[in-house]
């Protein structure tokens, strides 16, 4: 990825990740964390207390995951905003939940060679149509599908 917009930046997010994902014990994570929870090892800083030993506290699972950058733009959407209101809270991880799926549809698309902008405000994002977003990865799909079958010779 040659964009920085889909670089993750930790250090510019409040841990959205530890807070709006649902963990689910297996080989990856070594408990059940709702969506919504915050993760135990999370400090009040929004620091991971085991960042540093993630695989080997039975979270590799966190190691790896990549939120493509909606981290630290939903972060910044709410900056200077009170987010210990349940109602912002709650806008918040929505507004990182929509922008996760949003930044791997913008990078499918970057990746065909097709760039596409993002919200950069949360009133951006909540009128951001994401299905014609879809449908357009659908019409390049279908199109590049045609493209690599080859022409009927047999006429």
């Amino acid at each position: 990825m040659s964009d920085a917009s889909f670089r993750g930046d930790c250090g510019r997010c409040a841990a959205l990740c530890c807070l709006g994902l649902a963990l689910d014990r297996g080989p990856h994570f070594a408990i059940d964390k709702p969506a919504g929870e915050i993760c135990p090892h999370q400090a009040r800083d929004h620091r991971c207390t085991i960042h540093a030993r993630l695989a080997e506290s039975g979270f590799a699972g966190c190691a790896t995951y990549d939120c493509l950058g909606a981290g630290q733009l939903a972060t910044a959407m709410f900056e200077g905003l009170d987010t210990s209101r349940p109602a912002i809270a709650r806008a918040r991880l929505d507004a990182f939940a929509r922008l996760t799926r949003l930044q791997a549809l913008r990078l499918a698309l970057d990746r065909a060679g097709y760039g596409v902008p993002v919200p950069t405000s949360y009133a951006e994002l909540l009128q951001f149509d994401l299905s014609a977003l879809v449908a357009r990865a659908r019409r390049l799909a279908a199109w590049q599908q045609k493209a690599e079958t080859p022409a009927d010779t047999a006429r």
